[in-house]
């Protein structure tokens, strides 16, 4: 035990010897912890808010029964709550109704969809008040809409089919009342609203009438042998039941936020982790003749390692403890800054706790794997050489002079194959062939650096060439990722813009709520500009089960060979299709399932479960590639829908507001939706474009996190170098000379640093955007406003950090330090 504190008491002694380089590195030491921490309860958060509404979308229903048309007889499902396999049921009735406003508003943004529901407060309902009860008097308000119209609780809404109407509640953010937040979204998406059944049904004359029923079961067991007798009751009709499954991969697609998260953890991590090597080597080279002592004193190998790991212990156990909460706080305002660009209007509860336990225990771990090799080169200390050549640093200590770089160009010509190891190599070969470009850096320099305190900074960057060309690295390949990032952001709107034109099928997509008779189809394309309408049939929502046996929900449409095509390489595609049980998959969908073409895939249809041979995996826009396409014959057959509810418009020129609104306005009260397709891209794009404020935020980050390490990095330098310093000022220099020589070297690192990174962040663009694995998302695009911003932001940063580390060197007692030399 005394054995022990003393190890402790020892270590610390150490650390504390050695304050400002020290503090340094545990700054870099808990901004990786903090960064590691912000993400992962940013990513656990978004995935819980995100299962919260999709759960709170379908509340606890276990089953639909839904209609192929717009509506089913109320009488023929209210016998389903006298079933003794049945606990609640919920009957609801949408319908499109017009705002009735003071204000001059087109039809378009006065469009709202009303849901009626035969209990507001039901247990297969899930909405959070804000104001108000659901008392099924009046109508429900979502926050958003209250804001818009300027109306609280006990105020009125006028509908032009409903009339005036009490607000009886205000809730929260839900799927089932997702409306926009402002009128120029109200353009391009209705607004939602709830209000009681019968008044639905009274005042637009649809009495016993109603869209869809929630059904929730006693138990699973009664539920399922209740849900195969259903299936045989309603075969042949209008109406059809489904699992109720909380699936919001149609509307949602996140998936690539979660690699944003773990890629800004790693990137973290890796900066974090090469300070923290840096500091540790050059620790380790100094107290190579205190090691040798203790070795000859009888202290073993691992004695000796132990010390060493001891200090970077206490590193991080002060960094765990410092970190965690900050980066907990960080995640917090990174989940508002992420609901911020994705326009949510949602609530949600940070899950912090399991991300902090995991980023506490990396943080522990992760500075002992990345000083490894110093740790083991302590134990390792040769007692006779240490003593003879005392602590003295040399730079080919772990990698040889030529080793080094001869592996990095190998690593870096992977490049050329294609894959995604390839990508991470080619940074790894950024790291090892630096040393490398700081001497071209170097010689550079020496054609304007030609005064004295310019001279002594190119002669001191190769005195530690290695020390410095890591620190250089670090701050290389987050300028790489972050240009590769922003090359990404750049384009993919672009990409997304010429997907989705191609496979929109039409100019503008009208969806009514019930099946299009051929008399609306002709007034429609009566109208001027309209060259082709195509009815669509599309069946939702439809039940499979991936092939690990879990079950989702997705959207099927019906195709033809003489329709518009609704996704790339439609006519190959479409001939592979045959009569019978053969579907195609969208990629998403495709992954989801997790088979291969050619492979079965278990949907519910009419006919009870049935296998659908896979024929194809196909590109889409619609649903972000979360459907399945199959002949529209066979959609008629399996699944039971017969007409179309939605029409794709093609017309002939730039006028597709000028048509959305002229079909707004012959609007016979059965429309629900109009889209044209600059709507679609403008929905799809715009959190894309908003991603670039958290590219900046993470460029930022980056950056200053890199340019801790070159302020450890010069801080030790200018240390080692103290006795030079201290005699250069004893001789006469300047404290200005002195400051200026550490600030040149910092600017040559950190320029370095900046130059490389955007040599191979263009390089890692290039090579991507020819990449099949991307697929064709990402072009050949620039992104000049990042480069700039990285320049300025990186020279700037690099001279705070080199101020700084000069700072602390002019402060050397010159007295003091030439006794002790």
């Amino acid at each position: 035990m005394n054995n022990m504190l003393s190890t402790w008491l020892i270590s610390w002694r150490n650390l504390t010897s050695q304050k400002k380089k020290v503090f340094i590195t545990l700054i870099a030491m808990v901004l990786g912890v903090a960064f590691l921490t912000a993400m992962l309860v940013s990513d656990r958060t978004t995935k819980d808010v995100f299962t919260y509404y999709e759960e709170m979308y379908v509340g606890n229903a276990d089953y639909w029964i839904l209609s192929d048309n717009h509506t089913l007889q109320e009488d023929a499902v209210r016998e389903l709550e006298a079933h003794p396999a049945v606990a609640h049921t919920l009957t609801a009735l949408d319908k499109q109704d017009y705002l009735v406003l003071e204000e001059s508003r087109s039809q378009s943004e006065r469009s709202v969809r009303v849901t009626g529901v035969s209990d507001q407060a039901s247990p297969l309902l899930m909405m959070p008040v804000i104001e108000g009860s659901l008392d099924n008097d009046g109508v429900v308000l979502p926050e958003s809409v209250a804001e818009l119209l300027d109306k609280t609780v006990g105020e009125t809404v006028t509908f032009e089919g409903m009339g005036e109407l009490p607000i009886s509640a205000i809730v929260e953010y839900t799927q089932l009342l997702s409306s926009p937040e402002s009128w120029d979204a109200a353009g391009s998406s209705s607004f939602r609203v709830m209000a009681p059944l019968n008044v639905v049904q009274q005042q637009f004359g649809l009495e016993d009438e109603v869209s869809y029923v929630r059904v929730q079961t006693t138990n699973q067991t009664e539920g399922a042998a209740w849900y195969q007798e259903m299936e045989e009751i309603l075969s042949g009709s209008q109406a059809y039941i489904q699992p109720v499954v909380a699936d919001d991969r149609q509307s949602n697609d996140i998936e690539g936020l979660y690699t944003f998260f773990y890629l800004i953890a790693a990137l973290a991590i890796f900066i974090s982790g090469f300070i923290i090597f840096n500091m540790i080597y050059t620790s380790v080279m100094e107290r190579k003749k205190e090691f040798a002592i203790m070795k000859s004193l009888g202290y073993e190998q691992w004695s000796v390692s132990k010390l060493v790991l001891s200090e970077l212990f206490l590193l991080s156990i002060i960094s765990v403890l410092v970190g965690v909460p900050l980066g907990v706080f960080l995640g917090d305002l990174f989940m508002q800054a992420i609901l911020g660009v994705f326009a949510f209007d949602m609530v949600y509860e940070l899950n912090w706790v399991g991300p902090a336990m995991i980023a506490g225990i990396i943080g522990m771990i992760f500075p002992a794997v990345f000083s490894f090799f110093p740790i083991y080169s302590a134990g390792k200390t040769s007692i006779l050489l240490s003593l003879k050549e005392g602590n003295q640093l040399k730079e080919a200590g772990y990698l040889s002079k030529w080793i080094r770089p001869v592996v990095g160009i190998v690593l870096i010509g992977l490049v050329w194959i294609d894959h995604l190891l390839t990508y991470i190599s080619v940074l790894i070969g950024l790291v090892l062939l630096f040393p490398l470009i700081l001497r071209g850096i170097h010689n550079v320099a020496s054609s304007f650096l030609r005064t004295y305190p310019g001279r002594l900074a190119r002669m001191n960057l190769m005195q530690q060439l290695g020390r410095n060309a890591n620190t250089a690295s670090i701050l290389a390949v987050g300028v790489a990722v972050i240009l590769l990032l922003a090359a990404a952001v750049k384009s993919a709107p672009d990409q997304y813009e010429e997907d989705i034109r191609a496979t929109f099928g039409g100019d503008i997509r009208v969806t009514s709520e019930s099946s299009w008779t051929e008399e609306q189809i002709q007034e429609i394309k009566d109208l001027d500009s309209v060259t082709k309408v195509e009815p669509l049939k599309e069946a939702t929502p439809i039940t499979w089960l991936t092939n690990e046996g879990e079950e989702r929900q997705f959207s099927v449409i019906g195709v033809n060979e003489q329709q518009t095509s609704l996704f790339h390489h439609q006519p190959e595609t479409t001939k592979k299709l045959y009569e019978g049980l053969s579907i195609a998959l969208g990629e998403r969908a495709f992954i989801e399932w997790g088979g291969e073409i050619g492979g079965s895939i278990l949907m519910r249809t009419v006919h009870g479960e049935q296998e659908f041979i896979v024929v194809d995996v196909v590109q889409t826009s619609h649903y972000s590639g979360y459907v399945a396409f199959m002949l529209d014959t066979g959609l008629h057959h399996d699944f039971g829908w017969t007409g179309a509810k939605d029409l794709m418009v093609t017309i002939d020129d730039e006028s597709a507001n000028d048509i959305r609104d002229q079909i707004w306005e012959m609007d016979g009260g059965h429309i629900s939706k109009i889209e044209t397709v600059d709507d679609k891209i403008r929905s799809t794009t715009s959190a894309i474009t908003g991603m670039s404020d958290l590219m900046l935020i993470l460029m930022i980050t980056v950056i200053a996190l890199a340019s801790v390490g070159t302020a450890n990095t010069l801080l030790m330098n200018a240390l080692e170098r103290a006795k030079e310093i201290v005699t250069m000022r004893a001789i006469g220099f300047t404290t200005q000379q002195v400051s200026s020589m550490l600030i040149i070297e910092g600017i040559l690192v950190g320029v370095s640093g900046i130059a490389g990174g955007i040599v191979f962040g263009i390089l890692l663009i290039y090579f991507m955007s020819k990449s099949a694995w991307m697929d064709g998302f990402m072009t050949f695009q620039l992104p000049f406003d990042t480069i700039i911003l990285t320049v300025v932001a990186g020279i700037l940063l690099s001279l705070l950090a080199a101020w700084y580390a000069s700072r602390s060197a002019t402060r050397l007692d010159i007295q003091s330090s030439i006794r002790e030399g």
